[in-house]
């Protein structure tokens, strides 16, 4: 669906270990749904979101997959086999799949992945690109979304790492990078990150707010998007970006498995 090249799977095959049944730490699975940000707004999808962040965003909106107690206390130990048959029988058949977390990179899915893709589906990571594992470039489309200043986590240390990530995922060939957005601050930052890695289809998400009824959250959302939208069309550094809403957030609020 995306363009992803079968030979440079080979390069990242995981072998499991005889004897060994490894486990992850699931916190849900939900579908049919859509994508509702990034590259793939709006395509029908499944999501899996795993336990375990090694970030602390000020504006989570899922830090029941983050915090170390939630995930202990709610997230299920599932085998690769476990999820993709719980996945297959989700209704609906949605041929793509989202990793989603936390931070799926900090687990090893590699051979996850193969199973879903050897079961006809489509597969695409969302991680802030902190840490790098040899299995992401496997995935049919890699969305990297870093953190911007309001987030509490743009500090020099975790700018190196993304560039450390980044030297290895701008070679995958569906890519693409999604900002969340907060206020002008954040914007500017964003353009940064762009312009340091100008061959990487740039996409920015209006934030969610934390914490309101589900009007005020759709009110806030379309209130901060109209904002964006007349930012980005005015700046000539922006003329490859893509404003988007977050679509799941405008159709639904804050309700949680869609």
């Amino acid at each position: 669906m995306f363009g992803g090249g079968e030979g440079m799977r080979e390069t990242a095959l995981v072998v499991e270990r005889p004897g060994v049944t490894r486990t992850f730490p699931v916190i849900e699975m939900f579908g049919p749904t859509i994508q509702g940000e990034g590259p793939d707004a709006g395509l029908p999808c499944q999501f899996i979101r795993f336990g375990g962040c090694d970030y602390r965003c000020s504006w989570c909106d899922s830090m029941y997959a983050v915090e170390p107690a939630e995930v202990r206390e709610h997230a299920e130990k599932l085998t690769s086999q476990e999820i993709v048959e719980r996945l297959l029988a989700l209704p609906g058949g949605a041929p793509m799949v989202v990793l989603s977390g936390g931070n799926p990179a900090l687990l090893e899915l590699g051979p996850l992945v193969m199973q879903l893709q050897g079961n006809g589906l489509t597969v695409s990571v969302e991680t802030q690109g902190s840490r790098w594992r040899d299995w992401l470039i496997m995935v049919d489309r890699l969305v990297v979304s870093p953190k911007p200043p309001s987030s509490g986590m743009a500090t020099a240390d975790r700018e190196v790492q993304t560039e450390q990530f980044m030297m290895r995922a701008e070679s995958h060939p569906a890519v693409a990078a999604k900002v969340v957005v907060f206020d002008r601050n954040d914007y500017e930052w964003a353009v940064g990150w762009h312009w340091r890695y100008p061959r990487v289809p740039f996409y920015l998400s209006v934030g969610s707010p934390v914490g309101l009824d589900d009007e005020q959250t759709r009110r806030e959302v379309l209130r901060r998007l109209e904002w964006l939208c007349e930012v980005v069309a005015n700046d000539r550094r922006a003329r490859r970006a893509v404003v988007l809403p977050q679509l799941h957030v405008l159709a639904w609020g804050t309700r949680r498995g869609v």
